[in-house]
């Protein structure tokens, strides 16, 4: 259930509830994090020094105003950019550019990161809707996947563009082995109850707000994030009519007063204590008043956030079973048996949360959540031994599958573990090693991955508990502000 906060001037507050064939790209040297980018920087003669995009002068010249792009990428949070200009050149003491090209392809991605966020701010425009009758559900149709969608046209909207940019960063991340097929059908589900209809049909039972199914190339789904989204705009308007009543309050208040004032006087109330009570009923007033604006502020505030949190947990899943959906349709070569589970949910995990920006997935940083979790499941003793997870089959991994919820979660920790491992921490896992473990479909699972890292499982699996152990949570830096 989530509480809804509305405000009503005089009433105090209420709350509404609500339920709720393929070209072969550059392999990277190891691992799967892109390379950070290479950045031009200025520095201050106050000694800050400012990473990003020199825009202008785009020469050596040393007496123009400047005007520059800063660019701020913490560690497992989504990218920003602080503009500055124009910027005094005598403020500037060194500049530190980069080659032609080099400066072209940052300007390029600066761009590409702006129109992302572009065409998600303004999907309305970008990403058209159809259906056969009103009441049918919306469709969209890209070359990756088709959508089919229940949710409100807003919400639709936002997963097909989101879908679009995850797809299209995951060939970035590991290139596809086989030609685009047949897209994946996508069904999105605009209630709940929809969502377990959905289930149910399939026969399928899953915790997960969405799930893939190879068979079918079908990803399901399911979100309240249409009721979320209309149940907000009402609270909304709540509050916005709350604020005009206080308004229309403050602009009578002199009236009031000198009511006031001229009831006293016929009392015969002497002139110093007259002008006491009335200077004390508007101060009165005036603190009741400053109390129900922050109090209609708070409560918009903690509205918006449920619903970012909401679109951000939705957002995620719906990366992590794309994953799913793309590792089953691109990187699964004819009669073979495809990804081992154990790097097919690790991967999802850790790609359902990183930053995606200019058309890359960023796995700069471990999920600080699961490191806590898999930490402490480490440091208790009931992680289970690297070889089970090796060696298990999907279903081990399948949170509310069955009756095994708790080992099956401890499964996914630790899978998620081994693949952020392998793939950022300590980089083994290049796309081609990822299609080398695709392809095997002979000998022990443990052989095969003692094959991957070099070295005897017995050897490889204090080293990782060690370095997980290891792993501190990033705390990044401010940035500086351009603020003088």
């Amino acid at each position: 259930m989530v509480s809804w906060i509305v405000f009503s001037a005089w009433i105090r507050v209420t709350c509404l509830t609500v339920a709720c064939g393929v070209a072969a790209a550059e392999e990277p040297v190891r691992g799967l994090a892109a390379a950070p980018w290479k950045l031009e920087a200025i520095e201050l003669k106050d000694g800050r020094r400012l990473e990003g995009l020199i825009a202008a002068p785009q020469t050596g010249a040393t007496d123009e105003d400047v005007f520059f792009v800063q660019v701020v990428r913490p560690p497992g949070r989504p990218m920003y950019l602080i503009t500055w200009g124009p910027l005094a050149a005598e403020r500037v003491l060194h500049f530190q550019r980069l080659p032609a090209d080099e400066h072209d392809r940052l300007a390029d991605r600066i761009r590409g990161f702006r129109a992302d966020r572009e065409r998600r701010l303004n999907a309305e425009t970008t990403i058209a809707l159809s259906r056969a009758d009103e009441g049918d559900p919306w469709k969209y149709a890209a070359d990756e996947f088709v959508l089919e969608s229940t949710a409100d046209p807003g919400v639709t909207r936002e997963a097909a563009v989101r879908l679009t940019q995850v797809f299209g960063a995951l060939e970035t991340l590991v290139p596809p082995m086989v030609p685009q097929g047949s897209p994946t059908k996508v069904r999105l589900c605009g209630t709940t109850a929809e969502y377990r209809g959905q289930q149910e049909a399939l026969g399928i039972r899953v915790a997960n707000p969405a799930f893939f199914v190879p068979a079918r190339r079908l990803l399901v789904a399911g979100s309240d994030m249409s009721a979320l989204v209309s149940q907000r705009r009402t609270a909304a308007a709540a509050n916005a009519m709350a604020a005009r009543r206080l308004e229309d309050l403050d602009r009578q208040l002199g009236g009031r007063l000198k009511a006031l004032a001229a009831d006293l006087e016929r009392q015969g109330m002497p002139d110093a204590q007259r002008a006491d009570v009335v200077q004390k009923a508007r101060t009165r007033w005036l603190l009741e008043r400053a109390a129900d604006v922050a109090r209609i502020e708070t409560a918009d505030r903690e509205n918006e956030a449920r619903v970012a949190a909401a679109r951000r947990s939705f957002y995620a899943r719906l990366a992590h079973e794309a994953w799913h959906a793309y590792a089953e349709t691109r990187l699964r070569l004819p009669d073979a048996p495809g990804l081992p589970p154990w790097l097919d949910e690790g991967l999802a995990q850790v790609i359902e949360l990183a930053p995606l920006e200019a058309g890359e997935l960023r796995l700069d940083a471990a999920d600080p959540t699961r490191l806590a979790a898999l930490q402490a499941l480490l440091r208790d003793g009931a992680a289970p031994p690297l070889a089970d997870i090796l060696r298990a089959d999907a279903d081990a991994f399948i949170a509310g599958h069955a009756a095994a919820t708790a080992a099956s979660g401890r499964a996914y920790l630790v899978a998620w573990g081994l693949a952020f491992d392998l793939a950022v921490a300590e980089p083994l896992l290049t796309p081609r090693a990822i299609a080398a473990l695709g392809r095997s479909d002979g000998g022990d699972a443990v052989a095969r991955f003692e094959q991957l890292t070099g070295m005897p499982l017995d050897r490889f699996e204090p080293a990782w508990r060690r370095r997980i152990a290891a792993v501190r949570r990033s705390h990044p830096s401010p940035p500086v502000s351009p603020a003088r």
